[in-house]
């Protein structure tokens, strides 16, 4: 088995072929799949027709999964997240209701988990329906786009530290999308605002939209750098956008990208399940460093 992987954008973001996913496969293969992704931070699978079970089970070669908090959120299986605007009753969401509320945060530029002590490693989504148009999902490339800064901000940035708060992000959105139960478990937490892929040496800026303020700044002023990074960061030469197709896998690195989902129309169902492989600590490396016979 041979992989091919065609790069679709000049920065990042690669297709890759020749796999089925949801099928055992060996180890050589796996880490064809691991270089590409340290190389192009998202990598794309087409007809891939993952249940639950099959999604775990391939995410998981990549290494630890995050679990939910409630454990419930994805049907019985605490490692997915089912990221859908259908609600238990079948039927799409109302407009106005807490279900399109929670959506309505994907739709601006972030990286997964960045609110949590030990921020995600990366993501896996897998397109179960979507809708005939729109729901596009966005990328650019943290890499890129901390390459092309001015060497003041790069100076500036590498010696600063952001605090990241899903109480803050979500509250620009609404009140009530935190119970007072999640809230206290997810205290705002602190990251370097560069992060350095251990295997590439690539420097990334680390921003998106949990990121609350800048320590050791007026909150403001520290709102408004990050703000012009976020801005920066997301010019269209740094971003590809995705079409989606039912049975796609796209797979991102949240230390080097950021993110965001497009809008459509609501009537449709638009239904993704997602799979985090859990980020680098102490008792958790990276399957990148093992070596394969």
């Amino acid at each position: 088995m041979t992989l091919e992987i065609n790069r679709l954008h000049p920065y990042f973001f690669a297709e890759v072929s020749g796999v089925d996913l949801t099928e055992d496969f060996d180890d050589k293969i796996l880490q064809e799949i691991i270089v590409a992704f340290a190389e192009n931070a998202v990598l794309l699978f087409r007809d891939q027709e993952f249940d639950d079970t099959s999604q775990i089970n391939f995410t998981a070669r990549m290494g630890p999964l995050e679990r939910n908090i409630g454990g419930e959120f994805g049907n019985g299986h605490p490692e997915i997240s089912k990221l859908s605007n259908v609600g238990v009753d079948g039927k799409t969401f109302e407009k106005g209701s807490d279900g399109e509320a929670f959506l309505m945060g994907n739709s601006i530029w972030h990286t997964d988990s960045s609110f949590k002590v030990i921020p995600a490693l990366g993501s896996a989504l897998s397109a179960r329906a979507v809708p005939p148009e729109g729901g596009e999902t966005q990328f650019c490339d943290m890499r890129a786009a901390y390459d092309g800064l001015d060497q003041d901000t790069k100076n500036l940035i590498e010696k600063s530290t952001a605090v990241h708060s899903y109480a803050y992000s979500s509250g620009k959105i609404s009140a009530n999308i935190l119970t007072d139960d999640e809230r206290d478990q997810l205290p705002p937490v602190q990251h370097p605002m560069i992060r350095v892929h251990p295997e590439s040496g690539r420097k990334a800026m680390y921003v998106g939209r949990h990121a609350s303020h800048i320590l050791g700044m007026p909150i403001q002023e520290g709102r408004s750098t990050i703000a012009r990074l976020n801005s920066f960061a997301t010019q269209s030469k740094f971003v590809y956008t995705h079409t989606w197709r039912v049975n796609d896998l796209v797979m991102w690195d949240n230390r080097m990208v950021m993110h965001r989902g497009r809008s459509y129309d609501a009537r449709h169902k638009r239904v993704m399940h997602r799979t985090t492989i859990a980020g680098l600590s102490e008792n958790n490396p990276w399957i990148v460093q093992k070596e394969v016979a």
